[in-house]
């Protein structure tokens, strides 16, 4: 479960180191024109506006996507919770004393019946 864990943990952050590169990578690209603009003095308060503007939206598509990674990350880490405890309740099922049927009933739960005479199982158990 653990090592189940770690691999969640290290898909998700290369998820969120993924989308900080690509977003610095876009915002570079996306930055060129107002370079440009600044280069032959056609920048102004528009010009400026737009590229707040610009980084801004980028920016949120980025978090909005780093949001949702941990999102789905917390429910995996419900998931592997639950499993968890699954398994842990799978592992309790008490050992059957002398006598008593091996068998592990539908619900999970060690049947409670005498084995036939010669069987490790009762009579319902012993005919599978």
């Amino acid at each position: 479960m653990k090592r189940i864990k770690e691999l969640k943990d290290l898909v998700q952050e290369a998820i969120d180191n993924g989308a900080t590169t690509v977003e610095q990578i876009h915002k570079s690209i996306a930055n060129m024109p107002f370079e440009v603009l600044e280069k032959i003095n056609l920048s102004g308060a528009t010009a400026d506006k737009l590229e707040n503007f610009q980084k801004e939206t980028i920016g949120t598509v980025y978090d909005f996507i780093r949001s949702v990674n941990a999102k789905a990350g917390d429910i995996a880490n419900e998931l592997l919770r639950k499993l968890n405890l699954d398994q842990e309740e799978e592992e309790e099922v008490p050992s059957p004393g002398p006598g008593q049927c091996k068998a592990v009933t539908k619900s999970g739960n060690q049947c409670k019946r005498k084995a036939v005479a010669g069987s490790k199982y009762c009579a319902t158990h012993s005919s599978r």
